[in-house]
């Protein structure tokens, strides 16, 4: 593959991650809340009462440098569209970012696994009673920023003993297939969400253990 070729997949790969963060991103607040404590190989919320490994060698990220994240490639998505603009202004204010962690530095030349945490508020979004009620809100939103995608049935699963829902959502990239799953649940009264992606067998194995190793307490 060319320099080319593997910079645009690694602009992909961030762009993902960046409609993945507005994905979650209607609404919310931080106050009060613990966005945790992340240390290599592992993230833990007190709050939530999650905790979950991830492979040690794996790049990791705080809150703020995912808000940074998302000022940097927000143009990506938004254009010269003022109503979009004003979602992305609203998002970077209203997201709880919790995790993300990467299997390369967001953002280089390659494209690999990754897994994040974020939640929103339940008050602050109209009609979400169920992690389903929050997938299909998500993949409206998918749909309006023109990507791509192509979605699966959203189906019930079990995290860490807990009921989730997941999303299964794919998109080319040249020869290569991007797929994100994206599970949501009700948890202490917000849309708890983890969104894992990978490229094929080897780095789905890899998020799959990861969110196999999620516990609740």
């Amino acid at each position: 593959m060319s320099k080319m070729s593997k910079k645009k997949l690694g602009s992909l790969s961030l762009l993902l991650v960046l409609v993945a963060v507005l994905v979650a991103a209607c609404g919310g607040s931080t106050k009060n809340v613990d966005l945790g404590t992340t240390a290599k190989g592992t993230y833990s919320n007190e709050y939530f009462g999650v905790s979950l490994n991830f492979p040690e060698e794996w790049e990791y990220q705080d809150a703020e440098t995912m808000n940074q994240l998302t000022s940097e490639v927000g143009e990506a998505i938004v254009g010269n569209d003022e109503k979009k603009k004003k979602q992305l202004d609203y998002a970077q204010t209203k997201t709880l970012n919790l995790l993300m962690a990467s299997q390369y530095p967001i953002g280089g030349e390659q494209t690999g696994s990754s897994v994040m945490a974020i939640a929103e508020k339940l008050s602050m979004l109209q009609g979400i009673k169920t992690g389903k009620d929050y997938l299909e809100a998500s993949k409206k939103f998918m749909v309006e920023s023109q990507l791509p995608y192509e979605y699966k049935d959203i189906v019930s699963t079990t995290v860490g003993g807990k009921d989730f829902d997941m999303m299964e959502v794919t998109i080319k990239a040249g020869e290569m297939t991007v797929t994100q799953h994206y599970y949501s649940t009700i948890l202490e009264g917000y849309a708890f969400n983890l969104i894992t992606t990978y490229m094929d067998d080897e780095t789905k194995k890899t998020t799959d253990d990861v969110i196999g190793s999620v516990t609740f307490k």
